[in-house]
């Protein structure tokens, strides 16, 4: 039993040890990524969605599903 506990306090420490490594490399800080467009969808005068595109892959994502769905759609750039 003593056993098990020494090896949960050395795996306890590795683990701190990576954290404290990430940390000072600044590993775990994220960039904030904001939003590049603004995607609203319309039926007619209808407003039936609105979503945001991170990237252009997400935006021609977007605007095929408006298109498939049989809305119209307007893409606006987020300043």
């Amino acid at each position: 039993m003593l056993d098990y506990h020494h090896t949960w306090l050395n795996l306890f420490d590795e683990f701190q040890a990576t954290q404290d490594k990430l940390d000072s490399s600044n590993l775990l800080k994220l960039v904030p990524v904001e939003p590049r467009y603004t995607v609203n969808a319309y039926k007619g005068s209808n407003h039936i969605w609105e979503d945001w595109a991170y990237d252009n892959d997400e935006l021609q994502s977007l605007k095929n599903a408006a298109t498939e769905a049989g809305f119209a759609y307007t893409v606006e750039p987020v300043k």
